[in-house]
């Protein structure tokens, strides 16, 4: 089953600042890139969209409201959760358990957050629900990430590397 991918558009808050599954506003930008990424569907789908689902997070509702496009929201394509560190700047968090957290990364958790292995588990039930067929997915690069070492096999050191631009479209 082909999948397609968009991330978010641009956020409008600090740089920095930590926000995983934090309701950050959009951009000023947000109309043109939304603009774009409109475009660039009805480019690479004349005949039609697939089944578009949505992280219930607002920059992704926003994006697919302002897309016209019938879609079902799920929480399991929601960012990972940072947990008592949303909110807070990447820079605040310099501590012992945030070096801990970023050594071991694939395994640990934020306090109150959730692990790498959680957020995978997530995905993978989602794509064991989802009918078969095409997909459009409107989430954020941790999850665009995490499907790319599901469903490619990459590496999570190759997948979590890989940059993901704002409003791109991906096939896997």
């Amino acid at each position: 089953m082909p999948l397609y991918l968009i991330r978010h558009t641009r956020v409008g808050c600090a740089p920095g600042l930590c926000y995983g599954q934090l309701d950050v506003p959009l951009a000023d930008s947000f109309a043109a890139e939304a603009q774009a990424v409109r475009n660039e569907l009805a480019q690479n789908f004349p005949d039609g969209l697939p089944p578009v689902w949505s992280s219930p997070s607002r920059r992704c509702r926003t994006l697919a409201d302002a897309l016209e496009l019938p879609y079902r929201t799920d929480a399991r394509l929601m960012e990972l959760n940072f947990g008592a560190w949303e909110g807070r700047t990447w820079a605040e968090l310099d501590s012992p358990e945030a070096r801990h957290w970023g050594d071991h990364w694939q395994s640990a958790a934020p306090p109150g957050g959730e692990s790498l292995p959680q957020l995978l588990a997530r995905l993978r039930e989602f794509l064991a629900e989802i009918e078969t067929g095409d997909a459009l997915l409107i989430t954020h690069a941790g999850p665009i990430r995490a499907l790319h070492h599901l469903l490619l096999g990459e590496p999570l050191e190759t997948a979590f590397r890989r940059p993901v631009g704002y409003g791109q479209l991906l096939r896997l």
